[in-house]
């Protein structure tokens, strides 16, 4: 345990290290935190509502958006690829750690920091040029903050199991870009899911893109109740099982590829 707690702790302090790039990530975030917003408040001039959500709603779910998508930093699938096609993912198996859980701790660590050097600052931005994005109500947001929790181990392990794919492919290509598109769309990131079609949300139902960003989001506005909130958490829960499995399966399979390949 000690071993991952190192890993954890050396990657806060090397993204704390790096001042430019810290003010550079809230610069860029900053810009999406005002163009989302504005966007929101267009679409809801001279409306009250739209499916029982207000504007100030929309708002604060614009801003928690724009600051879970700083804050849930998930590298697994670039440090992995890169770990692959540098080769060395061959000396990384002799390692006395679980090469998942060390790319678990690095991610943990940097979304740690994340908290501090780019969720601050636009949450500070965002209450004084909008209005403070405060939860519908403390019990909402006590359980906010496991249904966030689930989310990053949700993103997470999706981004593992499209790493482990540069385990049989020289070049990963557009496939993360595609990948980031479909979770930002489907997952209720840019726009929530009860804004598309009826047989979108249907389908979106049995998918796991919502669960990573719309599930939180609607608890702390209340668009998701107390008693729904329940439920809400067991299929996140869920489905980071069925993610967890096959991720574990392809992982199996991916390092006898390796010895294979690599002898």
């Amino acid at each position: 345990m000690s071993a991952y707690y190192y890993f954890f702790k050396m990657r806060i302090l090397t993204t704390l290290a790096y001042r430019f790039e810290v003010f550079t990530a809230v610069a860029s975030n900053a810009v999406m935190l005002l163009a989302t917003v504005f966007l929101w408040k267009a679409a809801y001039r001279g409306i009250g509502s739209v499916q029982e959500v207000s504007q100030h709603q929309m708002i604060v779910y614009a801003i928690l958006s724009v600051v879970m998508g700083a804050v849930l930093s998930v590298n697994v699938q670039d440090d992995m690829y890169y770990r692959v096609r540098e080769g060395h993912i061959a000396t990384d198996f002799i390692k006395p750690v679980q090469l998942l859980g060390m790319f678990l701790a690095e991610d943990l660590g940097t979304t740690v920091s994340a908290l501090v050097n780019r969720a601050v600052p636009l949450i500070l931005l965002a209450s004084i040029l909008f209005t403070p994005p405060l939860p519908v109500s403390l019990t909402a947001f006590l359980l906010f903050v496991p249904s966030l929790m689930l989310s990053f181990l949700l993103l997470w392990l999706m981004g593992a199991i499209v790493g482990m794919i540069s385990f049989w492919v020289l070049e990963l290509g557009n496939l993360g870009i595609v990948k980031d598109a479909i979770v930002r769309i489907l997952s209720g990131s840019l726009i929530p899911i009860w804004f598309f079609p009826d047989w979108m949300g249907t389908v979106s139902a049995y998918l796991p893109f919502q669960y990573m960003y719309q599930t939180p989001l609607s608890i702390y506005i209340g668009k998701i109740t107390h008693s729904q909130a329940g439920t809400a958490l067991a299929i996140q829960a869920a489905w980071i099982a069925v993610l967890a499995f096959i991720a574990y399966a392809v992982w199996q399979r991916a390092k006898r590829v390796t010895l294979i390949q690599g002898g």
